[in-house]
């Protein structure tokens, strides 16, 4: 131990624990603090550190508890007791967290976890900024970014620098300390931010990213951030990034504000789904409804004419023998046969609607004759879904299609099996809502729709924000937008050339809503392109940012895989049991803090931090759109007042007097 060090004594380690150990003050510092030659030195803050030193190394502590312990002395009056209280031993519980080492450069170096505990009577010290320095990680930022066209002096270089970390807030142990966190390994990892409601978790986010497109040098134009921004917030918190930054582009897509200025219409064409994802659209159970919806989805692709054909004679003969309405079977057959375009001449004028019988002779004959010409025996159907064009419109005919084939071959229940799908489909069709996917008229194909989405255009990057505005989306609305878009850019980074190039960052808010725990929610079950993302995201740059108020609720397998946790308040008891069995190297003295950490303050920790660290988060500036409602602010008001005015209507051009029925 230095000279310096000796100085720092404040007291000796006397009693050692698995978890922890006790530290006796020196007499003399009853009021927790000693004058150091920089500064005045306060050491037993909760949450504060000391240090020991041992060997050639320091072991840091956490400060977890104080107390004292009386003298067992007699009192003739108060004041004795007084002094007594003053005079009596002082003691620290502290958690042994982590070592400082110096490196072969005399460097210091902090890392996380202790193997040798200190051995009794060993001298603890305050801990100085130098050391904070270290644990905080503030001395490394900046790396120099040179290129192999750069001409760098041996001694000196003027290139570009990158960042290392990036400040979140500041320490509330320590003040005057930014809490930072390692770029690389935050947002090239899986994270969560948790909390209730109105704790503070999208002003998190959103500041976070405010500050890393203010960095200066170069800017992160390397960056994708991906928002399904499910409560339409982040519009306003990114408003002004480009006027701060030209160098940064914000997208703002929504499905119904179209017109909206700086808003662009959003739209999925319906024929990028896969077979997964029209089971979880139309509901389509396993056993029954989803192979017939396979088939169907193969009859609107590209088929041979014999295929079709064979198909089509099929569903004909059924419809034919088994219908017994002359006037739906008629009106049916004649619909197939026009469909059908047959090579041959099939003629169906000469049946009767009206009496359900053929008129002249042979007719009937001629007509079966002709359709079972296309009926082959031998043909292999085996309709393939490549994901190619085709109106929505016409997946009803071909399901129709598909539930007469099997028909045909004997399955006589497969239209009730599927009627649920069926009424499912019509739902889809008619409704407004899901407009932004059925009414898709647009040939483009997935490429050039990722690389328009993406913000790539003649090769190049130009957009680093892109929010989806799905506040007016129900949950399976955003299953379905949130699902297919994952999957396609998944697709696309991995089947890239280049591994690891091009980092998508998903930010996913509110995703206990579409990121359930409860794989049977859905049909389909959505969470599997999350859970592969999760689990194999890493190897091709696609990384999830996963914000929740209900982490109990989420996909176990996604948070199993996230490497850092950024936690505000949480109060509810299933999910702080959630939050201890999925962070078993996290002390429960760290997560006892939870339920009581005030609004905009949170929790990190994980790989991105030296160590778990309590910090205010930094001010988002604007603000996302989160604002808690100030009730007695709208409550007291004068009667009569406009309480919406979303159209810019003036008061008096509304209902006025006219008399309603309730």
């Amino acid at each position: 131990m230095t000279k310096e060090d000796k100085q720092r004594v404040i007291g000796k380690v006397v009693a050692i624990n698995s978890d922890r150990f006790s530290v006796e003050l020196l007499s003399g510092l009853g009021n927790f603090n000693v004058r150091g030659f920089d500064d005045i030195h306060y050491f037993a803050q909760l949450n504060s550190y000391v240090i020991v030193p041992y060997q050639n190394y320091y072991i840091v502590a956490e400060v977890a508890g104080v107390r004292e312990k009386d003298l067992n002395v007699p009192f003739s009056n108060p004041t004795e007791q007084i002094l007594s209280k003053v005079q009596a031993g002082k003691f620290l519980e502290v958690l042994p967290i982590g070592t400082i080492k110096s490196d072969k450069e005399n460097a210091l170096n902090f890392e996380f976890g202790v193997s040798v505990y200190p051995t009794l009577y060993s001298d603890v010290l305050y801990i100085k900024e130098q050391e904070l320095d270290t644990i905080f990680k503030t001395s490394i930022n900046k790396l120099q970014n040179c290129q192999e066209k750069d001409e760098c002096k041996e001694g000196k270089c003027e290139c570009k620098y990158r960042y290392a970390s990036l400040p979140i807030g500041k320490s509330t142990v320590f003040p005057d300390y930014d809490v930072k966190l390692d770029i690389d390994r935050f947002f090239g990892s899986h994270s969560a931010i948790l909390g209730n409601t109105g704790s503070g978790k999208s002003c998190t986010i959103a500041s976070m990213l405010q500050t890393l497109y203010k960095l200066e040098s170069y800017s992160a134009t390397g960056s994708t951030f991906i928002f399904f921004d499910v409560n339409g917030e982040y519009k306003q918190a990114f408003s002004e990034l480009t006027s701060i930054n030209s160098e940064i582009e914000v997208k703002n897509f929504s499905i119904d504000k179209v017109g909206e200025e700086e808003v662009t219409n959003f739209v999925l064409p319906h024929w990028f789904l896969n077979i997964d994802e029209w089971a979880l659209l139309l509901k389509a159970s396993d056993k029954a409804q989803l192979p017939l919806l396979r088939n169907a989805l193969g009859f609107t692709q590209s088929l041979s004419d014999e295929a079709l054909h064979h198909i089509y004679a099929c569903s004909i003969m059924y419809v034919y023998e088994h219908w017994d309405s002359p006037v739906a079977k008629r009106q049916r057959i004649v619909s197939l046969i026009e469909r059908a375009k047959f090579s041959n001449t099939v003629n169906f004028s000469s049946y009767s609607a009206q009496y359900g019988s053929w008129q002249g002779i042979g007719t009937e004959e001629a007509f079966k004759s002709a359709i079972r010409a296309n009926i082959k025996e031998d043909i292999e159907i085996d309709p393939q879904y490549n994901a190619e064009r085709f109106d929505f419109v016409e997946l009803g005919q071909a399901i129709e299609n598909a539930i007469l084939y099997e028909e045909y071959h004997g399955n006589k229940q497969i239209r009730d099996y599927c009627s649920s799908m069926i009424t499912r489909y019509k739902s889809v069709k008619e409704r407004n809502d899901f407009r932004f996917l059925t009414n898709s008229t647009t040939d483009i194909d997935q490429a050039t729709y990722l690389n328009d989405f993406l913000g790539i255009s003649a090769g190049k990057k130009k957009s680093q924000v892109i929010i989806i505005d799905l506040n007016s989306a129900n949950d399976e609305m955003v299953e379905i937008i949130s699902c297919v878009l994952s999957r396609l850019i998944f697709e696309k980074l991995r089947t890239a050339k280049e591994r690891n190039k091009y980092p998508v960052n998903l930010v996913l808010e509110e995703a206990h809503r579409y990121i359930s725990t409860d794989s049977g929610k859905v049909f389909g079950d959505a969470n599997r392109i999350f859970e592969r993302i999760a689990k194999e995201g890493r190897k091709y740059g696609m990384f999830l940012l996963v914000s929740s108020q209900r982490p109990s609720e989420l996909s176990k397998t996604v948070l199993s895989q996230c490497s850092n946790f950024i936690v505000h308040r949480i109060q509810n008891p299933e999910d702080l049991s959630h939050i201890r069995q999925i962070t078993p190297h996290i002390s429960e003295t760290i997560l006892r803090r939870l339920p009581s950490i005030p609004t905009q303050h949170a929790l990190i920790f994980g790989h991105s931090v030296n160590l778990p660290t309590t910090f205010k988060v930094n001010e988002a500036n604007p603000k996302p759109k989160s604002d808690n409602n100030e009730i007695s602010k709208n409550w007291f008001r004068e009667k009569g007042f406009l309480p919406f005015n979303d159209d810019n209507t003036e008061e008096e051009d509304l209902i006025g007097d006219i008399d309603l029925p309730f």
